[in-house]
């Protein structure tokens, strides 16, 4: 993978028969295959002008005639501390070697865990292999992940708007996954649900659809659950990810009965009423 080349094989002039059956299919690693999914993902992304990395994560370099360079560079500064003091922490093995800022839950669980970013990548590939006809899927900007804990963005392909976000939790039951999931309630309620400094969207203008980038306010936040276990059968078996995305459906349908049951902000209910409708229809 990344450079490394294949290995190669002479077919020798003889072979006896009893070293012929000790010949064993090579099978593809799962996550590389995972990562060329995404990879193959971003491509297509980026031919219909979606400023995303090879990760399928939101660029924040071509942002640069948005923001100021100098804002742009403060935040690279902040993602790349950030990892530096994750990487520091997992190291010394001492889980409070240093203070979390704003609650950095997820991404010290990712490092302790490394099934927490295959989830990211694999909820990403499942998102897009069953809404990519009518939604673009995308990756948030690192940025955005760890500022505002959202993973994944989805987009309305008829109208460019954006439609919700996603957070992923690697476990479905337990103290961390009720603890997440009433923290992730209580933000569509109280807080109009997420922000994203780099957000995208699309505008139709003369007949086409023209990319906008910045700021982006009141999306519903859902989040996607899946534990260790499930993470990595799924990843061994790809013929599950249709029964994990239909478990997506039902689990987002129930949140948007939840989220709109509270005090929703009108541009975020009107947002859910319409990803509510998508669903009925899958």
């Amino acid at each position: 993978m990344f450079g490394e080349k294949e290995p190669q094989f002479n077919k020798p002039e003889a072979v006896p028969e009893a070293k012929s059956e000790q010949k064993a299919e090579v099978k593809e690693n799962p996550l590389d295959r995972l990562r060329g999914e995404i990879k193959d993902m971003s491509l297509g992304l980026q031919k219909e002008g979606v400023p995303v990395d090879e990760r399928a994560r939101v660029d924040i370099n071509k942002f640069k005639d948005v923001y100021p360079g100098q804002s742009i560079e403060s935040d690279n500064a902040w993602v790349k501390d950030l990892k530096g003091r994750w990487e520091n922490a997992a190291a010394s093995g001492n889980k409070m070697s240093w203070l979390y800022g704003r609650e950095q839950m997820k991404q010290k669980v990712a490092q302790e865990n490394p099934t927490g970013g295959v989830w990211e990548m694999l909820a990403t590939s499942i998102l897009h292999k069953n809404l990519g006809k009518d939604f673009i899927v995308a990756r948030t900007s690192e940025y955005d992940d760890a500022r505002y804990k959202v993973d994944n963005i989805i987009l309305d392909r008829k109208t460019g708007h954006i439609v919700c976000a996603f957070d992923e939790i690697g476990a479905t039951t337990g103290e961390r996954f009720e603890e997440k999931k009433n923290k992730i309630l209580e933000r569509n309620w109280q807080r109009g649900g997420t922000d994203l400094k780099y957000g995208i969207s699309f505008e139709e203008k003369a007949g086409k659809m023209e990319l906008k980038k910045g700021s982006l306010y009141q999306i519903p936040l859902f989040y996607l659950a899946l534990s260790e276990e499930e993470i990595k059968k799924t990843l061994n078996d790809p013929s599950q990810e249709k029964k994990v995305f239909g478990n997506f459906v039902e689990s987002a349908k129930k949140q948007i009965k939840e989220i709109g049951a509270g005090p929703a902000h009108p541009k975020l209910r009107s947002r859910l009423e319409f990803f509510g409708s998508v669903l009925e229809k899958l």
